[in-house]
């Protein structure tokens, strides 16, 4: 059976939100069904779902027009593609207009970030490492794995909890999912050129943020603990990296 509700999930940068659209967002239709007998998306699949995802998007949120600030984050993107494993994807970058501190991606190369994340980097190198961290969601093809695991476990029971279900076994894999991409990121901004601190130095001041302004109680201990985590981590990653920054 054709699984009719599709989740698509939305890896978000902070690690600690996840949006799921779920199928009455209209995503499935009988002229666009996903293959139910394939190990997990296919390439063809991942482009045709991100692109359902992109449309109920652009009808929620607003979008940056500004064109040259359009051609600087994705003349970036291009340049991280080009050291990533999967170059056929179709990228694309778009500045969600938020004043929210987020990143995130969807299948088939499209990439959001928010003006509020932008306001928040200092350099070049920092955005370069956060758009090498949605990069690699792609090429670790982690929404293929996502769906892989929840269509087997929707195949060995109804469906009257499916919201329920896909949250939990997201939140199961999310620490593994963020850690694979921030390594893969930080490495594919190395090779691009760029300073891979960028996104430890990123993090960092996004937690002292968070710190200093009260605001822990509204994230929760158990961010701050999370994120500190990634960024002692990265610092070891870079520091087995050979480069002159």
């Amino acid at each position: 059976m054709v699984l009719k509700r599709i989740f698509c999930v939305i890896f978000i940068l902070s690690g600690i939100e996840v949006v799921f659209f779920s199928g009455f967002c209209g995503f499935a239709n009988d002229e666009w069904q996903l293959n139910h007998d394939g190990a997990g998306l296919t390439e063809e699949e991942e482009i045709e779902l991100g692109k359902k995802v992109d449309e109920y998007l652009s009808r929620e949120l607003y979008f940056e027009t500004d064109e040259e600030l359009n051609k600087k984050i994705n003349d970036i993107t291009s340049l991280i593609v080009s050291v990533s494993e999967r170059k056929t994807l179709p990228y694309v970058c778009s500045i969600v207009q938020s004043y929210s501190i987020n990143a995130f991606s969807s299948p088939g190369g499209h990439i959001y970030i928010t003006n509020g994340l932008l306001q928040l980097t200092t350099t070049e190198d920092e955005m370069a490492c956060i758009i090498g961290h949605e990069v690699a969601h792609s090429s670790l093809r982690h929404a293929s794995k996502f769906y892989q695991e929840l269509k087997h476990i929707f195949s060995q029971q109804d469906n009257v909890h499916e919201n329920a279900i896909a949250k939990l076994l997201l939140k199961s894999h999310l620490n593994e999912f963020e850690e694979e991409a921030d390594r893969k990121g930080v490495l594919y901004a190395f090779n691009a050129g760029y300073d891979p601190h960028g996104l430890p130095d990123f993090l960092e001041r996004h937690l002292n943020i968070v710190t200093h302004n009260g605001m822990l109680s509204i994230f929760g201990m158990e961010y701050y603990v999370k994120v500190g985590m990634r960024i002692n981590k990265l610092r070891e990653f870079i520091a087995t990296l050979k480069g002159d920054w």
